[in-house]
Parts: C-alpha cells; structure tokens; sequence
C-alpha cells in the first residue's frame, strides 16, 4: 500500500463504503493521479456509508457465503419496484394509445383526400412520404417505432415478472441461517444495509426439493444432531449433508407406510366380528392416506389413489380371510 495512504484498518473503523484509493480522493477532491494530497479541508462521508461496526472485505465476503452452498441463493425480487415499473410503462402505452386515436380522428376528418387515404391504406406510400420527410407522415412513423419500443419493453417485462412470480419462497431454515449470517457480519454498509428490511420480499433460486413435513422436520433436527462443518466466523451457521437427511427420511417413509399397513392386516386377521372389521377399514385407510401427506410431498391425486388401493387391498384381505364372507 502507498506510503501516502493511511492504512486499511483506519478507514474502516470509519466504516466508510469505499475503497481506500477512492476514499483519499473523496475526502482531497484536489489529489493529483499519483494520490499525493494537496492540502483542502475534508468533507465528512455520506451518512448513509458511516456503519461503525461494518467488518470483513464487504461483496467478497457476502458472495463467497452465497456461493458456499445453493439454498444460500437467496435474493429480493423487488416486487413493489416492477409492479410500479410495469404500471409507468403501461401508462406510456396509454398515452400512444391515445395518440394513435387522435390519428385516427385526423384521418376521417379528411374526408374524400386521395393522399390521406393512401397514406392510411398503403404502407408502402406511408413509408416512403415519412422517408422523404414528409411531416406528418414522419410524425406517426416516430410514434410507430416508438410503440414499437414501447410495447417490447413492456410485454418482456411482464413475462419476466410472471417468472419471478412463479419463483419459491425460500424456506425459514435457509433463511433463518441466511439473516443469522448476515447480521452477525454486517457486509454491507449504506442502504445495503437496509437488505434484511422486507423479509417477504426475498425468492430463493434453488431451495430444498424436498418440502414435505416429515424432510423438513429432520432438517431442522439435523441441524442440531448430525454432525457438520461450522462456518468460519458465524459458529451457528453449520452444514451438514443433505443426502443423509434424504435417506433417513426415506427410511422412515417406508417403516412408517408399511407399519400403518402391517398393523391393519394382523388385526383384521385377529378380529373375527364384521362390524368391527369395517370400522377398523376406515380408520386405517385414513391412518395411511394421514401419513402420506406427512411423510411425502405427493400430490392430492396421488395421494387419493393410494389410499383407494390400500382400502381395496384391505377389503379383499377381509373377504378371504376365514372370518370373512367368502
């Protein structure tokens, strides 16, 4: 580091969300190329970038956390901003609208003009009279290109919206460990700062697959038990892996899917009264349709064909066991 530039630990403990080459010159408008100073009176930073405890190299840092693993791929997605944005764009669009109609007007205020109405119905003569700098012609043509513009701009932001509306929220574990990170090391300072403030405003771009309530329990649960690797600065931040979650959670699903059926058989074979039999029936038909939306993230169809089967397999169980009918 030059000689002329007061050291890296002095200017952060001013917290001041520049670099120090660029905070000398803020701070010595006059400095020549080189960084020596010509003598002028310092004007104090911005107070937005004055953050006293700031610490650690700043985007570098919040990076390489975000990189360290992919549910960390955690961003805003500024909905108020494009909602506001597409509704400015569409009043552009409102306003060419109203001036294509004022056109219009113009045009069938012409009556029976032969050079109107082939301006109107033929673009070839329309565009050639707006390329020989024809006034009114080269009017609506530059409204034309404009619409144009207008309209593209317009209809690309609206599917990009429609994308980002069809983005996941990201999940409380990922960030909880997220906002833990980013309060304990405080990376960023002016309104960077401010990142945290509107906690539903945040989309994740690659979250959990695995959303169902027994996956999500034991992450939760991992997190404390199994073993893992701490972050380097933030000690309650830990990773830990993610396969062996799965594959617990697999295991449980099918010990606990098959137990609810094991269970059912033994006592359809022990109970002989057929009153009872049918109450049985039902209750573990719906035992196993509970633990298939807890256990599984499978959806309503899926889940009800399932269910059907079990009871089919149930009732045929009933009818040829020596109690039963048949």
């Amino acid at each position: 580091m030059p000689q002329h530039l007061p050291n890296a630990s002095y200017l952060v403990s001013y917290g001041v969300c520049v670099d120090a080459a660029e905070f000398w010159r803020y701070i010595n408008p006059a400095a020549d190329h080189s960084g020596r100073a010509v003598i002028s009176t310092p004007r104090p930073p911005s107070p937005r970038c004055q953050i006293l405890d700031t610490q650690g190299p700043g985007y570098a840092t919040f990076s390489e956390f975000i990189a360290s693993d992919p549910e960390l791929s955690i961003y805003r997605s500024f909905l108020a901003l494009t909602s506001r944005n597409l509704l400015y764009q569409q009043s552009e669009l409102l306003a060419l609208e109203h001036k294509f109609r004022e056109f219009d007007e113009d045009d069938s205020k012409s009556g029976a003009d032969i050079y109107v109405l082939l301006s109107s119905t033929c673009w070839e003569t329309f565009a050639g009279k707006a390329a020989d700098g024809e006034v009114r012609e080269k009017r609506r043509m530059k409204t034309i290109r404009e619409l144009q513009t207008r309209l593209k701009e317009y209809h690309e932001t609206l599917l990009l919206q429609k994308h980002i509306l069809g983005l996941p929220r990201p999940q409380k574990r990922a960030f909880r460990a997220f906002q833990g990170w980013f309060d304990n090391e405080r990376p960023l300072a002016g309104y960077g700062n401010d990142l945290l403030k509107q906690e539903g405003d945040f989309v994740a771009l690659q979250p959990s697959p695995d959303h169902d309530f027994l996956t999500t329990s034991l992450q939760y649960i991992a997190g404390r038990l199994f073993p893992g690797v701490r972050h380097e600065t933030t000690a309650e931040v830990k990773y830990y892996s993610a396969e062996h979650v799965s594959r617990l959670a697999t295991i449980l699903t099918v010990v606990l899917a098959s137990l609810v059926i094991n269970v059912a058989i033994v006592l359809l074979y022990v109970v002989k009264d057929e009153h009872i039999r049918l109450g049985m029936i039902a209750i573990f038909t719906s035992l196993f349709a509970a633990s298939l939306a807890v256990l599984t993230d499978g959806r309503r169809t899926d889940i009800i064909l399932a269910t059907a089967a079990c009871a089919a397999v149930m009732v045929v169980f009933v009818s040829a066991s020596p109690g039963g009918d048949g």
